[in-house]
């Protein structure tokens, strides 16, 4: 049984992109803020932090066309990370592996262009290690967001 999930956001981070002969892989923070109506004023509830990864091209797109701050739409499979810390606990993180994913056009404007690229043997499959746990990012309001 696959988990799928959408969710929709603001990148907190800056786009984290590394890549290998035959592989590819961006990571990014997603934040996701509540807000409604409080009397005249509106109020914002606790943001949502989550991982989100994707391979092969979709990581290339990534890198060329999102920025910390942008708010974007992300469609993917739900999964566990796991590995072990310095002090030898084992940790475990949810992350979104992306299928899809792009501008949230309901909060402004995106232009779409096709990238040529040479026909290669592309693989989506991460050839990686277990994840290395990263440095906590701050959020916008200061707060300390979770680890990537």
């Amino acid at each position: 049984m696959e988990a799928q999930i959408a969710l929709s956001g603001n990148i907190g981070t800056e786009i984290e992109f590394v890549s290998g002969e035959g592989w590819n892989i961006a990571r990014f923070r997603l934040g996701s803020t509540p807000r409604w109506r409080k009397g005249e004023e509106w109020v914002n509830g606790e943001t949502t932090w989550i991982s989100v990864r994707a391979s092969g091209y979709t990581a290339l797109n990534i890198r060329d066309s999102l920025r910390k701050g942008d708010p974007v739409l992300v469609i993917g499979r739900l999964r566990t990370r796991s590995w072990i810390d310095e002090e030898g606990v084992k940790q475990e993180r949810l992350v979104v592996e992306a299928t899809s994913l792009g501008h949230d056009l309901s909060r402004g404007v995106s232009s779409y262009s096709r990238p040529e690229r040479a026909i290669s043997h592309q693989v989506d499959d991460e050839p990686l290690g277990p994840d290395e746990p990263l440095q906590p990012v701050a959020s916008a309001d200061s707060e300390t967001a979770e680890e990537l």
